[in-house]
């Protein structure tokens, strides 16, 4: 173990960008022109949605060619490789990077550091060039390592640490062998200190595993031999896969699948190792069942062979009827290309027939597509393209070849390969933007799918929208942007609670498309926007599937009164029969966007109260009307109550900015049903006389935190009762005794007496479930008065 360790430091993130050992440094200062600068993602070579891994890597090979160290007769070398480093440090982190993307940066004299030559050759991004080890960054690390479908083996590494060096042709030798079975990763500590730290990662190299569906801080830390083969043995021991055996009892149920079948004779040196199966298993996993028939005889009986030891693929075709083929092949990879090779392969497309197939879909014909754009040979999907049949049986899946079909791919705006997207019933057009990962792109076929709704827009189709008048819900993004990847299989869950005669959803690719995102001052990602006509609501919500389908149909249905020049009369004029509660907010307003949607749900759950009147205005959009009413400060509340007419009278309110406080503060102004009893009360109204009327009695605590939420709920059920119920309410905390003789035991106790003798306790809180019930029973006992009188 290296013994290089973290400490605990308040201001890590400074920290993070220099190094923590020694190092060779040259520090420059210099003054570069933006126009020299030109683009960022040009210098390094890179397409504007590119990984983290993609920009580390194209940074590293300018580097190695740049390097001053080995341009010292260029008079030039130190600033060309400035404005490379300076880019790279920009580029790598997605807050920088975000607002580069949206505002460019503006270049001021500043200090730049960067490393020495032998640093990016030798201890740069140790693994940054490996195709079967993926470089995990705090960004991304929780979305891939808490996957359910896969397991990971993560190596924690600084790239000072010369045991790191020792291990890593270990470590790629173990993503050779364990390739399809288990992903392998690596986290440089140095480039991403707060997500080691995080993990108390304290020593180099630190290896966590992660079995399928554990959680974050619950990896198993690797602490044995760091030999290939203990490595390998470890990781293997942490795969479960059921390998079935085959016997004549069996064997009439199990030829009904499609199966490879090893013939193979307990312990005979002749057979595939015991690892090696398990290995074959593991990688097949989801698309072939794997046997072994340990009866040799049996074995060559039903597979019609005289071959001793074969594995053999049993292919069962359309109708049932199986074939086999015997699969030569010294390794596990060999055999599994074989196999591969024999599954059918999904059809190529050309444009015509992509323009066909999405025409059958517009017209209801045909079941969605699932299409892999991509250049080269397929070689590589292979594995994936063969298991997806299975996973996703309703889907069909074909192939575009981007470079026969360079036209359509342009128009698709595919700028990376492979890249994914799903034709859906009706015809609309949506691209993965996740990983290339065989259960995401199989979850976004299925999401995608059913998510009709949902288009992938160009900057043509926006601004055919705004001409239009019908309702479009847009979502500006970038693909590299984590929080836009989180939010994407929301987005698609709401667009399935509304027909697109409601309302359209939309997705607009802010690297494909700067200029449009520039013009509509899209200033984040992810920005959701909802298009209306001529009237824009922006989203400030928490980006989930019921935020977003809340905040839609408050948009177009709202409960909210909005006013401005056309109808501030409506409160210059209101009645005294009218309660009126006013928002004066700022959209720029940080405080008036945390409360939108409590205002929302206050009002939703005042909607009861039609004598209440909700309603906001937009101050920096009707300045005049604001300025007229001497509003300083957003977000200021403002009730107008009953009894007085117009503007005469207002509460201005200093509460909590919650639905609750803020329901209780306009209840407080209205006048309540609920009578307010004490002992003596109770008494004399509801136990000592036969009333012509039930009673309905909250018993309450004025400490209790349930009793204060409850009691604007009970005041709503008082309300929709009158004529049918007398409410009222006693404290039992001035009344402890009389309470204890009432049997009652917890707070809110909600109690309907139907004489003094005769009461029901009533278990639910909703005020919905409170009426309904009280109505039930009031219906019953006077059926049994009839029954009685009879």
């Amino acid at each position: 173990m290296c013994g290089s360790v973290l400490r605990k430091r308040s201001r890590y993130h400074k920290h993070q960008k220099l190094s923590i050992l020694c190092l060779i440094s040259l520090t420059l200062f210099s003054k570069v022109n933006l126009e020299e600068i030109k683009d960022y993602y040009k210098l390094l070579g890179i397409p504007r949605d590119a990984t983290g891994k993609e920009i580390r890597k194209a940074f590293k090979s300018l580097a190695l060619k740049l390097h001053p160290d080995k341009n010292k007769e260029s008079a030039d070398a130190e600033e060309k490789f400035v404005k490379v480093a300076h880019a790279y440090e920009i580029l790598k982190d997605p807050i920088s990077r975000k607002q580069y993307d949206l505002d460019g940066e503006d270049w001021k004299e500043k200090r730049q550091n960067y490393h020495s030559y032998s640093y990016y050759r030798d201890h740069f991004g140790i693994y940054d060039d490996d195709p079967l080890i993926l470089t995990l960054s705090k960004d991304d690390y929780d979305v891939n390592v808490l996957d359910p479908n896969q397991a990971w083996f993560v190596n924690f590494y600084s790239p000072h640490c010369h045991h790191c060096h020792d291990l890593a042709p270990v470590w790629r030798k173990l993503a050779e062998e364990l390739e399809g079975i288990i992903r392998v990763a690596a986290v440089n500590c140095e480039e991403d200190y707060v997500l080691c730290y995080q993990l108390s990662i304290e020593a180099y190299p630190s290896l966590l595993f992660y079995e399928k569906e554990t959680h974050y801080f619950d990896p198993e830390r690797y602490r044995g031999s760091k030999t290939l083969e203990a490595l390998k043995q470890y990781a293997l021991s942490k795969v479960s896969v059921d390998i079935k055996s085959i016997t004549s009892e069996n064997w009439q149920e199990m030829k009904m699948q499609q199966l490879l079948l090893l013939i193979c004779e307990k312990e005979s040196s002749d057979c595939l190792e015991t690892e090696e199966i398990k290995k074959i298993a593991a990688t097949l996993e989801g698309l072939l069942p794997v046997g072994v028939i340990t009866d040799i005889e049996f074995g060559k009986n039903i597979l019609n062979t005289n071959e001793t030891h074969p594995i053999v693929f049993w292919q069962l075709e359309d109708k049932k009827i199986p074939k086999t083929h015997i699969i030569r092949g010294a390794d596990r990879k060999e055999i599994l290309d074989t196999i591969l090779n024999i599954l059918p392969h999904p059809p190529t497309l050309n444009e015509k027939q992509f323009h066909d197939l999405r025409t059958k879909l517009r017209l209801g014909f045909d079941k969605p597509w699932l299409i892999c754009f991509y250049l080269g040979t397929a070689t590589d999907l292979k594995l994936e393209l063969k298991r997806l049949p299975t996973i996703i049986p309703n889907i069909n899946i074909g192939l575009i070849h981007c470079g026969k079909s360079s036209s359509l791919c342009s128009a698709l705006h595919i700028v990376r390969y492979p890249t994914w997207g799903v034709i859906k019933s009706g015809g609309a057009f949506e691209l993965h933007q996740g990983r290339d990962a065989l259960h995401e792109v199989a979850a976004f076929a299925r999401d995608s799918a059913k998510s009709t709704n949902l288009h992938a827009l160009s900057p043509a189709d926006f601004h055919n929208i705004k001409r239009d008048s019908s309702p479009w819900f847009i979502d500006w993004f970038a693909p590299w942007c984590p929080p836009c990847k989180k939010l994407t299989p929301e987005l698609r869950k709401a667009s399935q609670h509304f027909t697109s005669d409601v309302v359209q959803f939309g997705t607009i690719d802010c690297t494909l498309h700067r200029q449009l995102c520039s013009e509509e001052r899209i200033s984040s990602y992810p920005s959701m926007v909802l298009y209306n006509g001529s009237v824009i609501h922006k989203f400030h919500g928490t980006p989930t599937e019921s935020a977003i389908v809340a905040f839609i149909q408050d948009a177009m249905n709202p409960v909210v009164l909005e006013l401005d020049d056309s109808n501030f009369s409506r409160l210059t004029r209101k009645s005294a029969k009218e309660l009126w509660i006013v928002d004066f907010f700022a959209p720029w307003c940080r405080a008036c966007q945390l409360m939108e949607t409590e205002y929302k749900n206050f009002a939703k759950s005042m909607k009861q109260f039609s004598e209440v009147i909700i309603a906001k205005v937009d101050c920096e959009a009707n300045g005049d009307i604001c300025s007229g009413q001497h509003i300083t400060a957003y977000p200021t509340i403002r009730l107008y109550p009953l009894g007085s007419k117009g503007l005469s009278t207002v509460a201005i309110y200093n509460g909590h900015r919650t639905t609750l406080a803020l329901k209780q503060w306009v209840l407080s102004m209205l006048p309540s049903r609920v009578e307010v009893l004490d002992e003596q009360g109770f008494r004399d109204q509801i136990l000592s006389k036969k009333y012509y009327l039930p009673w309905l009695v909250d018993f309450y605590a004025p400490w209790c935190g349930h009793c204060v939420h409850f009691e604007p709920d009970f005041r709503l059920v008082a309300r929709r009762l009158d004529r049918k119920v007398r409410s009222a309410k006693i404290d039992c905390e001035a009344n402890r005794v009389f309470c204890g003789h009432q049997r009652v035991s917890a707070y809110p106790t909600v109690r309907l007496y139907l004489s003094p003798d005769n009461y029901v306790n009533l278990e639910s809180k909703n005020p919905t479930d409170i009426s309904n019930k009280v109505k039930e029973i009031l219906q019953d006992s006077k059926q049994n008065e009839i029954h009685d009188e009879l």
